[in-house]
């Protein structure tokens, strides 16, 4: 049968073909003013969305869309925002604008002159809008309709008069004693009502969830006005004093009404060496505040004090207190000695053996231990205070949702010395009794992470080594394994390094700790902990025969339990086809799933109205802007788009993402790969090709990147738009060979694109950062099929890198290639030879690509001197080479004009060896020291007439056009 086309169709199919053909590629012009979707939230009646669109510089909008008519407003760059909870205002910060901001610090304008923000309150049903200028913060009550409070900025100092005149009579007049306050104005406000209160000179303020109280704190003024903690009875409008004249006040804490308030004070001055605080408590219905704790206070460690560092903390039901004290500060006879001078002050480090942390990681540690606060508790009844925590116990988990007669404690200080070189350290885990503080010993040496059930009857624990999880009944402490005997793995099946497998987790506990839910790789397992009841796959194994992964999914914040009565919600992924959704299961009985959706696309979570069944959430392709959706509940009846920020795209080639299949040398599996072609590919035309990888990232298909400055990797919708294709294959690595099994998967993956018939084979590169920018360097000495290749903070020599620091973390190197990413299995005296033929560095004579590299100075992950060893190798070989060192930054680029640097030079060193394009200045010349910050060298220059590189760079050019 023929098939008929009409004019008509011809004539559509011919304008598509001209739209696509006349889009145009991304530059890097776009990034700054490209938008992204933030901050997206529903009302808790789910009436009402709203949700952010701001570009990556600039100024965003805040739209608040009615989702039962077409009302919209929007408000030009807002921050921060809020719905009431009775979803009838919004409360939004508003920022001042950029461009105006730019230009006042262009003229050096001092922080305290500039614009600040702005707060409006939206009125959803009249639509009225009040307008504040210069706040500061605000607070609005979770559980109240009414009130918000917020913070104003510090005034702004008025211009005196400049006549002598006027002076002078104002020197007569002024004989008030100016405020010394280094306090804001503070306002309370009944959004319903418009009445409002103020407080002047408020250091600190917190409004309370019900709306009931709002506490704050002021500064002294005056004499006559010192400094206190106060409370605003919000119904009454009554102010109440809970204590004045002392020195210092902090961390205002409240009970969950309301009712109860804590608070440090101290009578020291700030200035002393030594403050020493009292923590002061107030209930309502009372005078003022007393103290309940200080250094006297029984249960207080002798020479230990109330420590202002810790995080005061109510039990749910307001009947216990949770704070920290501290050991006294120690006075040392030498840093005492008035006697000498500071030059005469050794400046010295002592590295022991026997550091429970190396020196680095005590640098980075020194504040936090030095304010090391131990867990306190105080019954608010008795008054009676029980430590818990210790200087041998250090970490207490506290559960302030319940009133029980214990807490678990954890404890690592016998196993930090191996935290050198493992991170997989055992623990010891203890019951303290909350009425005596005695600590009981529950598990030694244990593994895995230790959690309560809700109702704590239960602690349960998964043990890599065993690769199960376990048990301990608390009021018996008999344990028992949970996963014993059940014929699939609950360890990570895909773990392909030395250390321990970790587990794939669980969703969580029934009522009244009845069951226990574990994954799998694919399906969900009901257990007993009582061990009466067979364990029961509840998703009946159709995860594992379907190859979809399903996790619980909980739509309510306030949720503790998993419902073993009604169908709940599953997020399904299928690990092949990368397809994303949604079931529904009853797992109180083993039964296949039901689905609500699948489809080959990323949704977004689902966030569900407080007090309907609406939900909200975003779904995306790599061709699709992630828009946000609205659903009348989680089986997505109703389904509505909401937001059009993909048009953004229209103008420009875009892209397509698919996956592709190839097989590993190593041992013949079939993996897989996504390939990135642009909008309008050509299948006869030949494209360059750049490939990128680090491990496995084909579950990121549906992922819908940006067009932004990079931070060390290439922007994939950059490259797609400007006509190259972009191949990232998953890796699975052979334990002690990393870099053969780069070689094993990034190779035949490329050779399956080449296969297809539309790559240009002397125009392809590779590119890669951190790990990828190891595995980039590694397989440039392996192979010259590549033309050019990025190298990011790449490793390339394994044994001067395995002895070093990690100096973002302080932590020795040791575990990531003993244990970790580089998989190498064993110590460098043990394996010398895989440190060695894992290592490029040894095999730079074999190297025939020109190499972009970015290693940066303050680089706390990867040593900066592997990227110099790398350079000088190549240099003194004469290697077409460039190294990018940006000063002060890290490991990844965060500042937003080096990003940008970066994606423009990278791009131009792509261009070069892959399009053809003439070289920029700063490769043909480089970027001499006398000319930085002076130039940047983008500048395209005729090759012919540069001094370029070098004889042996030369050689290399003709060497690599030969081997083409």
């Amino acid at each position: 049968m023929k098939t008929k086309i009409s004019l008509f169709s011809l004539f559509m199919l011919f304008m598509l073909f001209q739209a696509t053909a006349q889009k145009k590629p991304l530059t890097h012009d776009v990034y700054d003013d490209w938008k992204s979707l933030q901050s997206t939230t529903i009302s808790n009646d789910g009436n009402w969305t709203a949700y952010r669109i701001s570009p990556q510089v600039g100024d965003g909008i805040l739209e608040i869309k009615s989702l039962t008519n077409n009302k919209t407003y929007t408000i030009d760059r807002v921050g921060r925002y809020s719905f009431s909870k009775n979803s009838d205002f919004v409360v939004a910060t508003v920022n001042p604008e950029y461009e105006k901001e730019h230009a006042l610090k262009l003229k050096k304008t001092t922080s305290a002159k500039m614009p600040k923000d702005s707060l409006f309150i939206i009125n959803l049903k009249s639509g009225d809008i009040k307008k504040v200028a210069r706040v500061k913060n605000y607070q609005l009550s979770n559980e109240s309709t009414e009130w918000i409070a917020w913070m104003h900025e510090a005034p702004l100092e008025e211009k005196a008069k400049k006549e002598e005149g006027e002076k002078a009579e104002e020197a007569k007049e002024d004989k008030k004693p100016k405020s010394k306050s280094k306090g804001s104005e503070v306002v309370l406000y009944n959004m319903v009502s418009g009445s409002e209160s103020r407080f002047e000179g408020v250091m600190e303020y917190e409004l309370t969830q019900k709306g009931n109280y709002l506490y704050f704190e002021k500064d002294e003024a005056d004499s006559l006005n010192p400094a206190g903690v106060f409370a605003f009875n919000t119904k009454s409008s009554k102010e109440v004093t809970l204590n004045s004249g002392l020195k210092d006040y902090k961390k205002l804490t409240a009970t969950e009404d309301g009712e109860q308030l804590v608070f440090f004070a101290t009578n020291s001055d700030k200035k002393d060496d030594d403050q020493y605080f009292s923590l002061m408590h107030w209930k309502a219905g009372s005078n003022e505040a007393k103290i309940i704790a200080d250094t006297t206070t029984a249960g207080v460690p002798n020479n230990w004090m109330v420590s202002d560092n810790s995080n005061p903390r109510f039990s749910e039901s307001g009947k216990r207190l949770y704070f920290g004290t501290a050991p006294r500060p120690v006075k040392y006879a030498y840093e005492e000695d008035t006697t000498m001078l500071d030059s005469e002050r050794p400046a010295v480090d002592i590295w022991s053996y026997n550091d429970p942390y190396i020196q680095p990681m005590q640098k980075l540690r020194a504040n936090r231990d030095k304010n090391q606060t131990y867990d306190v508790v105080m019954d608010l009844k008795s008054m009676k205070l029980v430590q818990l925590g210790n200087q041998n116990l250090e970490s207490i988990y506290i559960d302030t949702e319940n009133d029980r007669d214990f807490v678990l404690a954890m404890d690592d200080q016998t196993y930090r010395v191996q935290y050198t070189w493992d991170t997989q350290l055992p623990r010891d885990y203890y019951k303290v009794d909350v009425n005596t503080g005695k600590a009981k010993l529950l598990m030694q040496a244990g593994k895995g992470f230790m959690s309560l059930s809700p109702e704590g009857n239960y602690l349960t624990w998964y043990d890599p080594e065993m690769e199960d999880w376990f048990v301990m009944d608390v009021a018996t402490e008999t344990i028992r394994n949970l996963t014993e005997g059940i014929n699939v793995s609950f360890a990570n099946e895909l773990h392909d390094s030395p250390s321990l497998a970790g587990s794939y987790g669980t969703a969580g506990w029934s009522e009244k700790d009845a069951a226990f839910f574990i994954y799998d790789r694919f399906d969900i397992w009901k257990v007993d902990p009582k061990g009466k009841v067979a364990s029961e796959n509840v998703t009946n194994g159709f995860g594992r025969k379907s190859n979809i992964s399903f996790r619980y999914q909980s739509l309510d914040r306030d949720d503790k339990f998993i419902s073993m009565k009604a169908p709940v919600l599953l997020s399904a992924t299928h690990e092949w086809t990368m397809q994303d959704g949604f079931y529904t299961a009853n797992l109180s009985k083993a039964s296949n799933p039901t689905k609500v959706v699948m489809e080959d696309v990323s949704f977004g979570r689902l966030i569900k109205a407080e007090d309907t069944d609406r939900v909200i959430f975003t779904k995306s392709t790599y061709e699709d802007f992630g828009e946000l959706y609205v659903a009348n509940s989680y089986k997505m009846d109703g389904l509505k788009k909401l937001t059009d920020v993909g048009a953004q795209e229209d103008p420009y080639n875009w892209g397509t993402a698919e996956l592709i299949q190839f097989n590993s040398l190593e041992d013949g599996e079939e993996m897989q790969a996504i390939l990135y072609k642009p909008e309008n590919f050509d299948p006869n035309k030949k494209y360059p090709m750049i490939v990128y990888f680090y491990e496995r990232r084909t579950n990121s298909l549906h992922s819908h990147p940006s067009p932004a400055p990079s931070a060390s990797t290439i922007n994939i919708p950059y490259y797609v738009s400007n006509d190259y294709l972009v191949l990232v294959p998953d890796i699975k690595y052979e334990l002690g060979y990393p870099g053969p099994s780069a070689y094993n998967h990034v190779v035949p993956a490329t050779n399956a694109v080449v296969n297809m018939g539309f790559v240009d084979k002397t125009k392809m590169a590779i590119q890669g950062q951190s790990w990828g920018g190891y595995q980039v360097a590694y397989l440039v000495t392996k192979t010259d099929m590549f033309a050019a290749g990025g190298a990011g903070a790449p490793v390339v020599n394994m044994t001067s890198a395995y002895g070093g620091v990690r100096w973002g973390s302080g932590m020795s190197r040791m575990f990531q290639y003993e244990k970790t990413q580089s998989r190498l299995g064993g110590t460098l005296w043990e394996t010398p030879t895989r440190y060695i033929d894992n290592s490029p560095l040894f095999r730079m004579d074999e190297v025939q690509t020109p190499l972009f590299i970015m290693h940066n100075d303050e680089d706390g992950s990867v040593p900066w001197y592997q990227g110099i060893e790398y350079y000088m190798a190549l240099r003194r070989l004469g290697k077409p080479s460039w190294l990018v060192v940006y000063n002060g930054e890290d490991h990844n680029l965060v500042q937003r004009k080096n990003r940008k640097d970066l994606s423009i030079r990278m791009g131009q060193f792509f261009d070069h060896y892959l399009k053809g394009a003439p070289m920029p200045e700063w490769m043909a010349n480089g970027l001499p020291a006398t000319l930085k910050g002076r130039t940047l060298g983008y500048e395209l220059v005729d090759e012919t007439n540069s001094t370029v590189e070098g004889e042996g760079a030369s050689l290399m050019k003709e060497k690599v056009k030969g081997n083409k």
